[in-house]
């Protein structure tokens, strides 16, 4: 399967919600009563975002992972036979709960659904078959004249700058969805993007992108899309106006 990533009382109706996903989605040895607490804090905080994909009735299935792995993003999105995996490899990683620990009181909602939309982002490209396209007209090619280690090299990076712009993508998503669904929080999680995204090992690295949420800044960046647009929609014009200056 491939995969990319991104991170007390319970409603019944939730419960019921994610019984049926689970039901259909999830390893035969997991089940919605086993769900951890952390696990469940993480669904209930994004299931709005899930419903909407069941509305728009987008290909998505829910896969626990009864064990994470070293380096595991808690929430990622996997895909197989032509369906998304939102999965959630909570169990023995720390960094499901030190996540929602670093969220800022009050935002736990609006920041854990801009990261599931940020997946859903992910999966909207990926059966709409744009995974790592670009837009008509625009080129990038690897220099295949070049000396054959400056070509491996020019192919290392060309991979990055894939996924980089498939995150860049997906972070407009997901403050696409904040504008729309929590307006007031928009700022505060803008600033929690730029925060999580200002931690680079290079510049230009795999998860950089900052120069989509440079031109994000301002919740105005969207409003050359008509306001009752899809988050994919709204945020086609601001990631192509991306594209030249992350590249």
């Amino acid at each position: 399967m491939e995969k990319s990533s991104f991170i007390a009382v319970r409603s019944l109706s939730l419960v019921a919600a994610i019984v049926a996903v689970l039901a259909a989605s999830a390893p035969a040895h997991v089940q919605a009563a086993d769900l951890t607490d952390t696990e469940m804090r993480w669904l209930k905080a994004g299931w709005p975002v899930v419903n909407f994909a069941k509305e728009r009735q987008l290909p998505l299935d829910i896969v626990v992972q009864p064990q994470a792995k070293p380096g595991d993003a808690p929430l990622a999105m996997g895909f197989d036979n032509d369906r998304c995996k939102l999965v959630l490899a909570m169990r023995g990683n720390p960094e499901a709960d030190t996540t929602l620990a670093q969220i800022p009181p009050g935002l736990l909602e609006p920041v854990v659904q801009a990261m599931v939309a940020h997946e859903l982002g992910h999966c909207w490209r990926y059966v709409h078959g744009a995974w790592h396209t670009v837009p008509a007209g625009f080129v990038d090619r690897i220099d295949e004249t070049a000396p054959i280690a400056d070509r491996e090299i020019a192919r290392l990076r060309h991979e990055m700058r894939e996924t980089r712009r498939e995150e860049g993508f997906a972070d407009l998503v997901g403050l696409a969805w904040t504008l729309e669904h929590h307006p007031a929080q928009y700022d505060q999680v803008h600033a929690w993007f730029t925060q999580v995204r200002d931690d680079q090992p290079v510049p230009g690295a795999h998860h950089d992108t900052r120069a989509w949420l440079r031109l994000a800044r301002e919740r105005n960046a969207f409003a050359t899309v008509r306001e009752d647009a899809d988050p994919f929609t709204r945020v086609w014009a601001l990631w192509q106006q991306g594209l030249n200056a992350a590249d």
